[in-house]
């Protein structure tokens, strides 16, 4: 007996021990999956910024509106003279290097959609180091523009050449990408002049991404949470299954009702007063036979707190007692 009580308290110690612990690793479970496995974070760092840009003014030949020397974003083709303006170009970081710029006249044709060249023409360039910054005076002296399209228009029979005047600067820094910008002279269709990309930006920036991996504090040491999302529920697993089977195997097992077949066929009464002693059935099929034979109703009735079932046939009382047989 002392032996039994001792070992049944082991058991109950050990399960209690075992739910403990699996209670423990999935509350450490929930924690994991709670948490990022990393945390990543992104910075930006500014290199370096470039700029450049053009701000010109105009002269006309006519000053009953605009004066000389005024500052147009929309030039009147027809009485603008001349465009005088400066190229300025600045980077942050006091960035030494080397700078070009050309200003050109290129002369072209179109047929059937297609742009035949029929002169290209250097008006003007420069070259020179700097450090920081530069500048560079431009003009675009429209009196000898014209007169360079209509002696080319002359010369060649094509009266519909047209022309494309522009400046393209370059600027070399060592560890930087070229800087480039071209700044066209366009005339619109209402006769007015202007300048495209007169003004351009470039900021280099370096992007660092930083990943830190989370960890799960198990005991004083840090586990990482990616490992404890693996660990920690097959641990608690573990330990939950001697409980489950503990619990499966010691549960009660529902008894199955060996009169179900025959339920339709009983009443509640109280037997008839037969003399003699009744027939005893040692099995529910015993008494199915007896049913199926004599085609009487089958009676229930209480007889010192068991259960009796019984079919009478005339003087002879068949009786079954679930406690004294089986199935059968």
């Amino acid at each position: 007996m002392n032996f039994r009580i001792e070992r049944g308290r082991a058991i109950a110690l050990l399960l209690a021990v075992s739910i403990g612990l699996a209670v423990l690793f999935g509350g450490y479970s929930a924690a994991a999956y709670l948490r990022s496995p990393t945390t990543t974070e992104v910075f930006y760092r500014t290199l370096y910024v470039e700029r450049g840009s053009l701000s010109h003014m105009g002269f006309f030949s006519n000053e009953t509106v605009y004066k000389n020397g005024t500052s147009l974003r929309y030039y009147p083709e027809k009485i603008t003279r001349e465009i005088k303006g400066a190229y300025d170009y600045a980077t942050s970081h006091a960035g030494k290097g080397t700078y070009s710029a050309v200003l050109r006249a290129d002369y072209y044709v179109t047929a059937n959609k297609e742009r035949i060249s029929l002169k290209n023409t250097t008006v003007r360039q420069w070259k020179g180091d700097f450090s920081g910054s530069f500048s560079i005076p431009v003009d675009f002296n429209m009196t000898d523009l014209k007169g360079a399209l209509t002696e080319l228009r002359e010369g060649t029979g094509l009266y519909r050449a047209s022309s494309d005047v522009y400046l393209t600067v370059s600027v070399s820094v060592p560890g930087r990408e070229t800087f480039t910008q071209r700044i066209k002279l366009v005339r619109n269709t209402a006769g007015m002049l202007t300048f495209e990309g007169s003004s351009k930006s470039y900021k280099k920036v370096e992007r660092t991404v930083n990943t830190t991996v989370n960890t799960v504090n198990f005991l004083g040491k840090d586990v990482a949470v990616s490992t404890g999302r693996t660990v920690f529920p097959i641990m608690a697993f573990a330990f939950a299954l001697p409980p489950l089977g503990f619990a499966y195997t010691k549960r009660e097992k529902k008894p199955t009702d060996e009169l179900k077949g025959l339920k339709k066929f009983i009443v509640e009464g109280t037997p008839s007063d037969v003399p003699g002693d009744p027939v005893e059935l040692d099995s529910v099929g015993d008494l199915g036979r007896v049913f199926d034979l004599v085609d009487k109703p089958i009676v229930h009735h209480v007889e010192n707190g068991e259960d009796v079932y019984s079919i009478t046939d005339g003087q002879v009382v068949y009786e079954y007692r679930p406690g004294n047989g089986g199935v059968g």
